[in-house]
């Protein structure tokens, strides 16, 4: 870290290296899908909007992770990085819309804000664009505030040295 000119070039490099794995996984998600019969409704904006915000919602995740890995600087700061997007993944209606759960599932996927980008995501398959705006000012204010812990958890590191 001590040769880095820049050490804000680290977090950068972390999330370049992100962007490279989640365009892998997505473009191979994307031709499974396509290849096994998935239809879009869709024009080519929205689609556009959707990889776009997919792609935020995983730098929002690189920059949490990042944030804590130089705060903890130790291997055993995996489950630190993970439990909390488990969570909010676990109570969010990833496999069915919103309106299908029932039960106290549904009041804590109401308030969860993965709802909102998984609507979005969801109404932009459709060929609508219900929700997107919510959804993507929520997860820039998202990835404004990450760029925020990581940058110090930057400086977090270089304190401790």
């Amino acid at each position: 870290m001590l040769a880095a000119p820049r050490r804000s070039g680290i977090v950068l490099g972390y999330a370049l290296a992100t962007l490279v794995r989640w365009l892998f996984v997505a473009t191979l998600v994307f031709a499974v899908a396509l290849l096994t019969g998935m239809r879009i409704d869709t024009r080519a904006l929205d689609l556009g909007g959707l990889v776009l915000l997919a792609l935020l919602v995983n730098v929002a995740g690189t920059l949490w992770a990042t944030g804590v890995a130089l705060r903890l600087r130790s291997t055993q700061a995996g489950p630190v990085m993970q439990l909390p997007v488990f969570i909010l993944l676990f109570l969010a209606p990833v496999f069915v819309p919103l309106d299908l759960l029932r039960g106290w599932i549904h009041g804590v996927a109401s308030v969860n804000p993965i709802t909102a980008v998984l609507e979005a995501e969801r109404s932009l398959l459709a060929g609508s664009a219900d929700g997107v705006g919510v959804a993507g000012a929520m997860v820039l204010t998202l990835v404004a505030g990450l760029v925020l812990w990581a940058l110090r958890g930057m400086r977090a590191a270089e304190a401790a040295g």
